[in-house]
């Protein structure tokens, strides 16, 4: 009886091992990453009118203002998404690659952006890149959405 105990004992933790490094390897084919960190939320009572120095905001309600940062991995993408509301992004270290439509756009550390309408955001760098995002969408409102890619001409790539 000792022996097929032990031998069950055996198997059950050569069982363990072999899904252990299952998942491990999973884990090492995983695509990049995004890691979103230190989200904090609120709620800006509405509506609300701010005008100074050039500057307006303007909501018709109540709004959940949400900031957070964002680490995106190396060859890390964001995959076609949208928001609700206005987002602002300011990148704190690395880069990134902005498509909206067409159009692609780099921003290093010490740039700033918008986020308005479908767009996808890559890290082609081979360090990570480090946004501070602070959005401003409805209550109530999903903060992502998947959007479809846009149809680029042949000669565009990315």
């Amino acid at each position: 009886m000792r022996t097929v105990r032990a031998r069950s004992v055996v198997l059950g933790v050569a069982f363990g091992l072999l899904l252990c490094g299952v998942a491990a390897g999973a884990a090492a084919d995983s695509p990049p990453a995004t890691h979103p960190s230190d989200d904090y939320s609120g709620t800006l009572p509405g509506p609300a009118v701010a005008k100074q120095d050039g500057i307006s905001l303007r909501t018709r309600g109540d709004v959940t203002v949400r900031t957070f940062t964002l680490t995106y991995d190396p060859r890390a993408d964001s995959g076609w998404h949208k928001h609700p509301g206005i987002v602002i992004a300011v990148v704190r270290s690395g880069s990134v690659e902005r498509q909206v439509g067409c159009h692609v756009e780099t921003f290093s550390a010490g740039d700033s952006f918008t986020e308005v309408a479908p767009h996808d955001v890559k890290n082609v760098g081979s360090v990570p890149a480090v946004l501070s995002i602070t959005q401003i969408f409805p209550i109530g409102a999903t903060a992502r959405e998947p959007a479809d890619p846009p149809r680029c001409p042949p000669h565009h790539h990315r």
